[in-house]
């Protein structure tokens, strides 16, 4: 009975404390000991180490006291604390002979938060510091990047250095590195390997369309720089092409990281799979860079003022709010242009400066371009203005508009001082300061003064029961012009614009109401004037809008019926360029004078006719009007028309009744339809691979004295290759005016242009031209470029 006693005893303690074998500690609640107490088999294990700070936990073990081996099944956890590694696995056998821990199957290991393997077949040696498989492999580190290992691998633990056969490297930026035979140190975050592959992510360059790859015989990275040589790096998509369009053979590439440059030596440029450019060393940018000092790609060009030259830009960024582009021009016959650009970014407001200078040989020339928008501490917006140049035709000689992004017109400079200033929802303010100089005259008489220039609008609110809106407008300037000439205006509208009201039977109507004061003081070497006027108007609209739906199509008729009357005298404008359409017909003020009024009474009769599908697409578009008078009105433009008592039929159209073909047409024809004063043609044909656009317009009898018709036509061969042509001619001179034709290659990676162009027409002292182009975009880094903006 005693015996019996002290044999549950001792099975009690086993079960609920633990049992001392050797120095590994079991703890369980259903342990089995066998083979004479060499063998213990236990459920739900915790067993320990605490010699070497090893703690090991799974579902089942069995532990082999003579060979010194735990074996751990189910939900394995080994946690060594002095290496604060953690291993979770199904199965794993831990030595303690030989001081290892071999796992089977699927196996994560996580190394103070800052590396995550997971393979399967793991070995774990404790002694050598080494972590092994023959698996594939993924390790994850805390900064993001993806080590995926095809092979075998050893992780050594102190010097944190991966040796591989193959590994792919999937860093933070989504970008693929392929190695063979390499290692990884990465506490120092150096690469060493064979046979190297970067897969860039797709937009690395800006283009998602790109593929871009980098190859290499070996390569060693580290933060500072990574050096690959024997290297082949393109941006091209291969996908279903037998080769790039282009890729780069180097014999050393380098990435400087500190400097964040892309340099190559001894490289060849090969365009499908042939070497066409050498280049001893070149460098760029890498694509984290957003400004950078350095060349920029060259320009060309010729003509037949100047001949040939060619621009090699460069860009110095001088601090992150300022940089400086410097663009010489250089002409086959040594003769230049030294041109250059500044900008500058300050806290509410934008600065760019152009400016060159040039020598032909006989005249010194110039220019100088400034032009600065912002805010001011008022929250005014602002915009300065000031050009100059030291000849006429300079710019134009030049074509300088195509070399600078402030230089809008070659014939006309505009010095400027502006301010627009939002006061509330209702209420703004504008005022302009301006200086004219006609460069096509050639004395002082070029030169006109406005100033100021100023606008006021109010929105001014009234009650509801008045049914409408009230607006007033106070606008006026002062300037000299035409050397001796003076003359002041202030103008003063009051405008009130009804709602909709709408009667039983479906008429839509409203009405205007314009009081407008004008003010004006006009001083002639001849005779001084003095004016003051006080127009007033009234306008009245009714339409009724009438629809009819089918199966198919919804039709809409609106007949449009517009009256206006003033009691006062239009100021005589009967020689100003003004042409009445249909889109300003119903308008109060379609003389489109801001100081003047239609003088008597009119009607304007017309109708629109629309045709829509189901869908809402608009297939035909049709509107026709025509203006009637008691009486002439001498003072009113004779172009309008508006002089007469009919004035002419206008009217347009627009038919598309598919994704094919699109034709507008615009017309005014006299009140009898016998003879066509304005026509304006555009017809897009767009089917397939296929696109023209004819453009026609004719001006006649009093409206003008013109007849041209221009095409351009594009037709893609494929995907990549089109053709393209445009031209002008006069018809009234049979006189064409200039022609190009050009073709076209472009991929993802690599477009070329040839373009032939020529113009007829002559300007001043600039000549008739042709000229043959040739453009090449290397994407994302190169480009050789005529400076015609056709190309840009």
């Amino acid at each position: 009975m005693r015996a019996k006693f002290l044999k549950y005893l001792i099975f009690f303690i086993l079960i609920n404390f633990n049992l001392f074998a050797n120095d590994i500690e079991i703890y369980s609640d259903n342990i089995k000991i066998l083979n004479n107490n060499s063998i213990i088999k236990s459920i739900n294990t915790k067993a320990s180490i605490e010699e070497k700070k090893i703690f090991l936990e799974g579902n089942n073990s069995v532990y082999d006291k003579n060979k010194q081996e735990i074996t751990l099944t189910g939900n394995v956890i080994f946690f060594d604390q002095l290496k604060n590694i953690k291993v979770y696995s199904e199965k794993a056998l831990y030595s303690q002979t030989i001081d290892t821990l071999t796992t089977k199957g699927i196996t994560k290991i996580e190394i103070e938060d800052e590396y995550e393997i997971l393979s399967k077949n793991m070995i774990y040696d404790r002694i050598s510091q080494n972590i092994l498989s023959r698996h594939e492999t993924t390790i994850k580190d805390s900064l993001g990047n993806v080590y995926n290992i095809q092979e075998s691998f050893k992780f050594n633990l102190p010097n944190e250095v991966i040796s591989s056969n193959k590994v792919n490297i999937l860093d933070n930026k989504n970008n693929i590195y392929f190695f063979e035979n390499s290692k990884i140190d990465l506490i120092n975050k150096e690469i060493v390997g064979r046979e190297i592959k970067i897969e860039f992510v797709d937009n690395f360059f800006g283009n998602s369309n790109n593929d871009p790859i980098l190859k290499g015989r070996s390569a060693v990275s580290n933060s500072k720089e990574t050096k690959i040589y024997k290297t082949v790096f393109t941006t091209c998509n291969t996908e279903n092409k037998s080769c790039p369009g282009w890729e780069l053979e180097t014999e050393e590439f380098t990435h400087d990281k500190i400097k964040k440059t892309f340099n190559y030596k001894n490289s060849w440029l090969k365009i499908f799979d042939k070497e066409i450019f050498y280049f001893p060393f070149f460098s760029h940018p890498d694509p984290s860079v957003k400004r950078k000092s350095g060349f920029l790609p060259a320009t060309y060009g010729s003509s037949n003022n100047y001949g040939s030259w060619v621009n090699i830009p460069y860009y110095k960024a001088i601090n992150i709010d300022k940089d400086f582009t410097f663009k010489p021009r250089v002409y086959l016959d040594d003769k230049f242009i030294l041109q250059s650009e500044y900008r500058q970014a300050f806290e509410n407001s934008n600065l760019i400066a152009d400016f060159s200078y040039n020598n032909d040989g006989k005249n010194t020339n110039s220019h100088f371009f400034i032009k600065s928008n912002g805010k001011t501490k008022h929250e005014s917006d602002y915009e300065f203005n000031y050009q100059s140049v030291s000849n006429d035709e300079y710019l134009k000689l030049h074509n300088l508009s195509n070399s600078s992004n402030i230089i809008n017109n070659e014939s006309l400079l505009t010095s400027e001082l502006s301010f627009n200033k939002i006061i509330d929802e209702n209420t703004s303010f504008k005022n302009n300061f301006f200086i004219y100089e006609d460069l096509s005259i050639r004395d002082s008489d070029r030169f006109r003064y406005v100033f100021p220039n100023f606008e006021f609008d109010k929105k001014i609110n009234i009650e509801k029961n008045y049914n409408g809106n009230f607006y007033f407008n106070s606008s006026g300037y002062q300037q000299n012009y035409n050397t001796n000439n003076y003359q002041a205006v202030i103008t003063n509208d009051f405008l009130f614009n009804s709602n909709n009201f709408i009667s039983t039977n479906g008429i839509k109507s409203n009405y205007q109401f314009l009081i407008k004061h004008d003010n004006s003081f006009t001083s002639t070497p001849i005779d001084d004037t003095d004016t003051t006027d006080l127009y007033q108007t009234i306008l009245f609209r009714s339409e009724l809008p009438l629809i009819k739906k089918t199966e198919n199509f919804n039709t809409y008729l609106k007949p449009i019926f517009v009256t206006r009357y003033s009691p006062n005298n239009s100021k005589n404008i009967a020689n100003k360029d003004l042409r009445l359409t249909y889109d300003n017909i119903y308008s109060l003020n379609r003389i489109g004078s801001e100081r003047n009024i239609e003088e008597g009474g009119s009607i304007s009769l017309g109708i629109e006719y629309d045709i829509d599908d189901k869908q809402n697409n608009n297939i035909l578009k049709f509107g026709i009007a025509n203006s009637i008078s008691n009486e002439k009105k001498n003072n009113l433009p004779t172009k309008s028309k508006l002089n007469e008592k009919r004035s002419d039929v206008v009217g347009k159209i627009n038919f598309k009744p598919n994704q094919i073909l699109d034709i507008n047409y615009n017309f005014s024809y006299d009140r009898d339809f016998k003879n066509s004063n304005y026509q304006s043609i555009s017809t897009n044909f767009n089917f397939d691979n296929f696109q023209t656009v004819f453009n026609y317009l004719s001006e006649d009898n009093e409206i003008g004295n013109a007849e041209t018709v221009s095409n351009t036509s594009s037709y893609n061969l494929n995907e990549e290759n089109k053709i393209s042509f445009d031209a002008t001619k006069n018809l009234k001179t049979d006189f064409t005016e200039y022609y190009n034709l050009s073709y076209q290659y472009q991929t993802d990676c690599l477009t070329t242009s040839v373009k032939y162009t020529k113009k007829f027409y002559k300007d001043g002292n600039i000549l008739p031209d042709q000229s043959l182009l040739f453009y090449i975009k290397f994407i994302p880094f190169a480009e050789l470029r005529p400076q015609a903006t056709d190309f840009k």
